[in-house]
């Protein structure tokens, strides 16, 4: 018997370890290794009353989110789309599996603009220009950037205006 693979193909397992099933050289991946995640986790935590209410969503998932977003001048809604379609936006956001289902919802980025405030975006924003600059063959056309280079300026400029 003949079963054709073209008309019966193979399907990933529901999760998938992203590892090493990866391209090394893709520019998502480059970056992620070019962030300080560490420096950019212990100013988020600032933020959050350690053991009161419920576990905040890690830095890296919120942090990678709002720079999906930033470089590829996305709605909140199309940035946790690219999230759940692309295995290295997943990677770059600090995910070691595949996740098929919903891990977060686009209101989560509101939110935390507004929780992190000014300060924060613009220390995501200086992060991210140095990772840029250092790494000047990385390539992220779609993302707006103000004439001094930053990301965030008109974003965190909006948000001064709700802090006094």
């Amino acid at each position: 018997m003949y079963r054709s693979e073209k008309f019966n193909p193979t399907l990933f397992g529901k999760l998938f370890h992203l590892g090493s099933k990866l391209a090394e050289g893709n520019r998502w991946l480059r970056l992620a290794e070019a962030l300080p995640w560490e420096r950019l986790d212990e100013e988020y935590g600032r933020h959050f009353a350690a053991g009161q209410g419920r576990p905040a969503k890690d830095s890296r998932l919120v942090c990678g989110l709002l720079a999906v977003k930033q470089l590829k001048n996305l709605s909140d809604e199309d940035a946790v789309a690219e999230f759940m379609e692309s295995p290295y936006i997943q990677a770059f956001c600090g995910q070691e599996y595949f996740a098929v289902e919903d891990v977060t919802n686009p209101g989560i980025l509101s939110e935390r603009r507004k929780r992190l405030g000014p300060e924060f975006l613009a220390l995501l924003d200086a992060e991210l220009a140095a990772a840029l600059k250092a790494n000047r063959d990385l390539k992220f056309r779609s993302a707006k950037t103000a004439p001094d280079g930053g990301l965030w300026n008109a974003v965190v400029e909006k948000l001064r205006s709700f802090f006094p």
